[in-house]
């Protein structure tokens, strides 16, 4: 049986930034390198709590601060710092502190694989959040699994 998952598109300006921080722009799974652990963790806590596709999200709202590829070491750095204290101190929210390391996404996983993934707890999980999901929404035509 195949995988199925609702393809993102990007234009060839997007793939040209993406692929510098991201291992894989076509599947659901990927690793983020070139990036600062800092933008990496912001980055990933801010995409708890949206529905866009986390390729997206970096594009729309982190990857601005580009300037050319041998500035990885900046690259959203601003905005993830204000996004740690607003989430650090207004909130009193120290979950994304465990965000460092090794970032791995796997999107559009269903609840059960979800659950298996998470099961071992050999690492640290932060799930997209269901209230930000939208359940009548048919990506790409399917109903979400």
């Amino acid at each position: 049986m195949a995988l199925w998952f609702a393809p993102e598109t990007y234009t060839e300006e997007e793939r040209a930034i993406l692929s510098r921080y991201f291992t894989n722009l076509d599947g659901p799974v990927f690793a983020l390198v070139n990036l600062p652990e800092v933008v990496k963790g912001a980055l990933f806590a801010r995409y708890s709590r949206t529905a866009k596709p986390l390729r997206r999200l970096f594009l729309d709202e982190f990857a601005e601060q580009v300037e050319d590829a041998g500035a990885a070491a900046a690259v959203g750095v601003a905005r993830a710092e204000r996004l740690y204290d607003r989430v650090f101190f207004e909130y009193g929210d120290d979950s994304v502190a465990q965000l460092g390391g090794v970032h791995l996404a796997c999107e559009q996983a269903s609840q059960l694989l979800t659950k298996a993934i998470e099961w071992g707890r050999l690492a640290a999980y932060l799930e997209q959040s269901t209230r930000y999901m939208r359940y009548d929404d048919r990506p790409a035509g399917r109903w979400r699994v």
